[in-house]
This record gives structure tokens, sequence and C-alpha cells, in this order.
């Protein structure tokens, strides 16, 4: 999936093509952010790259026959009808991804390219309204069919039902097509220290707006929620929502073989994290005789609070096919612990999770090498990994050719050479050429 965006802020134009790990690097102010939750965004809203329109015969026979049946070819030519290159309906959401009161995006686009599917696996969905009334839906050896049923004397009109034809079509043919996004903003620090807060701030508005007379000049109970609502960009909005939501998420638990990534997590924080009621985040160690301790997340360190959150999408939440989404995944870690985040990085794309993120660290960068190294075959390999076998095994290897890195530079991005040695960053390496060339004069004179 290829993404084309012109005119948002600091980026001209520039091209994304996702991969299995996906890196963005670039000096600070270059654009990064701004390509990142514009990526969120389509794979979040990418119903709004579908036509809607193309779907009116479909939804007059299903009207008139309670049932429909496309054949492969046929489903193919309506991908081909339906699927937009350039929504203008995301080009308008971009204003609300951003919060973008101002209107300083105004002029943003976001093309959407993607090599449409040609088979289509077997699957199952349904969409009911209210009690009486159902859409099924259902893929079997690459032909599609609809079943509608209404046992009410409800009538939905034409475009209710064009609607969730529409969506239900979509769900059926793009199935795990486009991945299901998670985001761990650079804002983690704040949300992880501050969600319990938040949530207190709310009840208070709430308790407060319950006690407001309507009838006054005051501003609006309503119209005070939603400004309240707006307040942050969507993706910083949905990570909070992500956090507070945890007492629900825990109920759940991913089907990954996640184990290696929880196990990369305790050796980098000596610790791990548990949620035992609605009020607290618990970061506790189980067995440790020596400084054996059970505390709640705020009074845990900076490096802790940021990596709370990956802990429970794994635990709770991954599949294969999903989007991890980490910005400065480095963040608050010491150098030890960016290169086991590399590790963990590695471990999460080899359970079948895409991962995207953007960096700043060089040692990441480097470590994530060391992990490609590790993919190719040489004579001395298992000696090696059996004199290294405290720091490495074969579960942290990676393919070159699974990943993508790219650099924010002058109103665009660039795609950085990576081969099976590794990957080059110029950025990165001449800074630090820069600094040892500096200490070298400056040491020499000394002498």
């Amino acid at each position: 999936m290829k993404l084309t965006i012109e005119n948002l802020g600091k980026i001209e134009n520039c091209e994304l093509e996702l991969n299995d790990l996906t890196i963005l690097v670039g000096d600070n102010n270059s654009g990064k952010t701004y390509v990142t939750y514009t990526m969120y965004g389509v794979l979040k809203y990418w119903h709004d790259f579908i036509n809607y329109g193309n779907f009116k015969d479909i939804e007059q026979k299903i009207k008139s026959d309670g049932q429909i049946t496309l054949k492969q070819n046929e489903i193919v030519s309506l991908l081909d009808r339906c699927v937009k290159l350039e929504s203008e309906t995301f080009r308008r959401r971009i204003q609300d991804l951003f919060n973008d009161k101002e209107k300083i995006f105004n002029e943003a686009s976001v093309k959407l390219d993607f090599e449409k599917p040609t088979s289509f696996q077997n699957i199952d969905r349904k969409i009911r309204i209210g009690e009486n009334i159902t859409f099924e839906g259902s893929i079997k050896n690459n032909k599609l069919s609809i079943i509608y049923k209404n046992s009410s004397k409800e009538v939905l009109n034409d475009s209710m039902i064009r609607s969730i034809v529409g969506d239900l079509f979509s769900l059926l043919v793009f199935d795990n097509f486009f991945p299901n996004p998670t985001i761990i903003t650079a804002e983690r620090l704040g949300i992880s220290l501050f969600y319990k807060e938040l949530d207190e701030r709310r009840n208070s508005m709430i308790e407060g707006l319950q006690k407001l007379d309507e009838k006054s000049d005051n501003m609006h109970p309503i119209d005070l929620i939603m400004n309240m609502s707006a307040y942050y960009a969507t993706p910083i909005r949905d990570h909070i929502a992500f956090t507070r939501n945890l007492d629900n998420i825990k109920k759940s638990q991913s089907n990954l073989d996640i184990d290696y990534s929880v196990e990369i997590i305790k050796e980098m924080l000596g610790a791990e994290f548990k949620k035992e009621n609605k009020q607290d985040i618990r970061f506790y160690t189980k067995n440790k005789r020596n400084n054996k301790f059970d505390i709640p997340l705020y009074l845990a360190s900076s490096s802790v609070r940021c990596i709370v959150d990956i802990f429970f999408y794994l635990k709770h939440l991954a599949e294969k096919n999903d989007i991890l989404i980490i910005d400065e995944p480095e963040s608050h870690l010491t150098l030890k612990n960016q290169r086991l985040m590399a590790k963990l990085i590695a471990s999460i794309v080899n359970c079948g999770v895409k991962v995207f993120v953007t960096t700043h660290s060089d040692f990441l960068i480097k470590e994530l090498n060391n992990l490609i190294l590790l993919n190719n075959d040489f004579a001395e390999k298992e000696e090696w990994l059996d004199k290294n076998k405290k720091k490495y095994n074969m579960s942290d290897k990676l393919d070159f050719k699974t990943i993508s890195v790219y650099q924010a530079d002058n109103g665009t991005l660039n795609s950085l050479t990576i081969t099976n040695k590794g990957i080059e960053i110029p950025f990165f390496d001449e800074e630090i050429n820069s600094l040892f060339n500096t200490f070298s004069d400056l040491d020499y004179f000394i002498d």
C-alpha cells in the first residue's frame, strides 16, 4: 500500500509504502509526525476511499430480491469502480485528524494506491440493525453473497441500504487487507501519568453539566462537550482512549505467541505490569527476593511509563496483520534498553504484526542492523550464537526485504538504502562523524 501526500505542512510532496517494518527518520520539525498521523488516519478511515454510489445496483437488487450473489469477475469489476485513488471525504477529514482549527492543512491531499485483490478468502460478516434487521454477507469459493432479512415493519431507505451494503462488501473483500492500526504517540509519558486525572476531570465535568441551567445565557452543555472532545489531534485522542479503556481491553487476549516480546519487556524493566481494578495500573515484580516491589504506575520511572501501552497491546489486542505505530520508541530509554527495544520491535514483526516507527536513535538502528546481519547464513553462525546466547538467539533475526526506511528532508521523504548488511542512514552517520572529528581535533591540540 502506497500513500502520496501533498501540501501537508512541511511536507510538499512525498510517497510512502508500508512494509512489515517501516522506519521514518529525519531532523526535528521535518514533517515526520505529519506523515505518521496521516498514515494512521488513512488506515483508520480507509472507508473514505470507497465510492458508495457504485453500490446502487446492488442496493436495488437486494431491496427487490432480498439477496444477491456476485461471481469473482463481478467482484473484481466492482472493486475497480468503487475504489478511489483520492478521496474528498478524507481531504476534509484531515482538518479533524490534526485538530486544525486554523486550516493550516486546507490544501493537503492524500492519494491511496494499492494492488486490488483478485482472489478472496472465505469469510462471513453480519451487520445488525436493531433486533429484527440483519445483512448477512459471506465469501465462499470466490463468490460473494449478501442476504437481507427484515422481520419488522420498518422500511430502510435506499441510502441506508446502500451504505450498509457498501460497508459489508468492503469488510468482506478487504478483510485484513488494511491493517488495523494502534498508535503509541510521543505524548505517552503524560498520558500514562495523568490517565486517572483525565477520568476524574471527565467525571467532574459531567457532574457540573448536570447542574447547569439550560435556560441561562451560558454555553450550552452539548457545545461545551464538543469543544472539549476536539481538543487533541485524533491519534492522541485515540491513544488516551486506549489507556483509559484498559479495563475492557484486558478482558481480551491476543492469540499470537507474544511470550518472547513480553520477556524482552521484562528484561528492559526488571518487572511487569498488571491492572487489577479501575483505579490503578501496577508495576511489580513476582519473585525477586531483593528489592521486591508493587507500585502504582505514576510512581514508576519515565521509561516504565513509556512502555506500558506496548505491553498491554501485545498481551490483549495484537492480531496478525495489525500495525503498531510507535513514535520515538527509544524515548527515555538507556542505550542498553534502546538495543533491547530494537529486539522488541523485531519480535513484534516476527509475530506477524506490522510496525511503523519514527526514531532519532542511531543505537536503535545499529542494533536493528545487527539483527539483519543475524538473518544471514555464515560458516560460524552456530558457534557465534552459542557464545552470545545471553544476548541473541534466532528469534531476533530480521529479513531486510521486509524493512523500508525513509528520511524526511526538504519537504519530501527519501527512500534509504537497505541490504542484507543493514540500513544506511547518512543523516545519523554525518553527525556522528562530525562529533568524532571534533573530538579528534581538540584531543590532538591538547596533546
